[in-house]
């Protein structure tokens, strides 16, 4: 204790506080205390430009990278010494130390930043994990029978049996219910915003949620009792449900009310759109219907290209369309003279199809269903040539959607959650 007071006598503007503080903080044997204050950094001239490098890079969860920086000042030279503030835009795709090391935690895309001086720059960062299929946790047995995801491919939706429905925010490393208060089968979920989404399933039954699912509330629309087997909003505004008894229900003021047509005796079973006005509706029988101006008239599309149950159908341009069904039924349309023509296709009858889905272009599309085991076929050529992937599951496969053409996921029997990051190859 006698050397800490005649240290304490060397620091005489040292306040009381502070003596205490360095009591308090003193190893066992004593305070080296040599009166002399830090010395402060340098400070930083203004900066006109922090840089990061790369600019973009992609990894594998677990596997590090180093990035670095550099900062520059208002005449173009680079400044030593700036002391970078590293940061990840999402802690759950990737973390990173102060030096700028990051390490992939989850599947995603996420912004790296650099900040010093008030300046700062960002990379992307795209981690994957290393496989082709990788098979998910979705926490329920139930069937599921419809699959969104909003386009970050962070946040998603699986519905299924007895008024089952699932969310992630994490690309489906982890699942979780949320309560639909309905016991009925549900079938479809689309997002028309990432706050406002819709479920259609069996007996008419039609949910919305306004706050990502935290709540949902059921619709009834009087009159309307169809099992309803697809949804697709257009907008906030503009969308459409189909069913059983050839039913197409339509909204133009956000579900407030819906107006049905019945233009078939067989079941409609998927419905898309490419803009506001042209769509089309596929179902059993091999049956077709188009609209042109926005679901107020439908048109069968004449002579039938097949009497094979078509179960869903994509669509991305006026001329660009695919529907997927029984046995191998695989039609899609072309530009025949400026109009767009369905042409039939076939991947072969053991290829028992569910869903198809051509996210963000003409060329890259899946479809799904049972082969003997849970099938996943992917066209890299507008679906004239299909190949087989591994799925990695044995469960009938119901439905399919990918955020863009490498990241998708499929959902099927007794709980199936799949999900790629690298279009289905390892």
């Amino acid at each position: 204790m006698g050397r800490m007071n005649a240290s304490a006598a060397r620091c005489p503007r040292r306040s009381a506080t502070r003596l205490l503080l360095l009591l308090a903080l003193a190893p066992i044997g004593g305070c080296d205390c040599t009166g002399t204050l830090p010395v402060a950094p340098n400070p930083l001239p203004p900066l006109s430009a922090v840089e990061v490098s790369p600019a973009t890079d992609t990894l594998r969860i677990g596997e590090r990278h180093q990035f670095t920086a550099v900062a520059y000042d208002t005449g173009g030279t680079v400044v030593s010494g700036a002391g970078f503030q590293w940061s990840s835009g999402d802690p759950t795709v990737f973390t990173v130390t102060p030096s700028g090391r990051v390490t992939g935690a989850g599947d995603g895309v996420a912004w790296l930043y650099a900040e010093a001086g008030g300046r700062r720059d960002s990379a992307s960062v795209f981690v994957f994990p290393d496989s082709g299929w990788i098979v998910q946790t979705s926490n329920t047995n139930r069937n599921l029978n419809g699959i969104f995801f909003l386009p970050d491919g962070r946040e998603g939706w699986a519905v299924g049996d007895v008024g089952t429905i699932v969310h992630t925010t994490d690309a489906g490393a982890t699942w979780r219910s949320q309560t639909s208060f309905s016991s009925s089968t549900l079938n479809s979920v689309f997002f028309a915003d990432p706050d406002t989404g819709w479920v259609v399933g069996n007996l008419g039954t039609v949910l919305k949620t306004t706050n990502r699912g935290a709540t949902w509330t059921r619709r009834v629309i009087a009159g309307v009792g169809e099992n309803l087997m697809d949804v697709h909003f257009v907008s906030g505004s503009l969308g459409f449900t189909v069913g059983s008894a050839g039913a197409v229900l339509r909204t133009v003021d956000g579900g407030q009310s819906w107006q049905k047509q019945n233009v078939t005796g067989f079941v409609l079973r998927g419905v898309a759109f490419a803009g506001a006005q042209e769509g089309w509706a596929v179902g059993d029988n091999g049956e077709i219907f188009g609209t042109d101006n926005g679901g107020t008239s439908w048109t069968r599309v004449q002579p039938s290209v097949t009497d094979l149950s078509l179960r869903a159908v994509s669509r991305r341009t006026t001329f660009s369309a695919w529907a997927a069904g029984a046995q191998g039924a695989a039609p899609r349309t072309a530009d025949v003279g400026g109009a767009a023509v369905w042409q039939n296709g076939n991947l072969g009858a053991s290829n028992d199809l569910e869903g198809v889905h051509f996210p963000s272009d003409v060329l890259v599309g899946y479809a799904v269903g049972f082969n003997a085991s849970g099938l996943v076929l992917k066209s890299e050529n507008g679906g004239l040539g299909w190949t087989r992937q591994v799925s990695n599951t044995n469960r009938r496969l119901n439905d399919v959607y990918f955020v863009d053409p490498l990241r998708g996921w499929a959902v099927g029997d007794a709980g199936a959650i799949i999900h790629t990051s690298l279009g289905g190859v390892r």
